[in-house]
């Protein structure tokens, strides 16, 4: 009878240490899936920060590329415009001599 209660205290303690050993094994998973769960979501961030960053340079890029452009267009319209004043002035200086002189 002996043999049989000190049997039961060894499956006892065995049991014992085996659902302490499933105790620690599943903190030690949960904590894995924890730190795994922050580094996903500290790399997803770093990668959102990163297409944002391309986004807003190819952004910059495109509107600069369309300033540039704007202003090509108004360089020559104001050129455009010098040119035509001042062939437009002798003309007029001419006129305004010729009707001063007719008086």
């Amino acid at each position: 009878m002996e043999k049989v209660l000190q049997s039961i205290k060894e499956a006892e303690q065995a049991a014992e240490k085996t659902l302490a050993d499933a105790q620690s094994e599943s903190s030690r998973i949960v904590s894995d899936a924890r730190r795994d769960a922050s580094d996903l979501v500290a790399q997803a961030t770093d990668d959102a920060h990163s297409a944002i960053q391309t986004t807003l340079d190819a952004a910059k890029d495109a509107a600069m590329k369309s300033v540039n452009s704007v202003q090509k267009e108004g360089q020559k319209a104001v050129a455009s415009v010098e040119s035509d004043a001042t062939s437009k002035q002798d003309a007029a200086v001419a006129l305004i001599v010729e009707k001063l002189l007719n008086q």
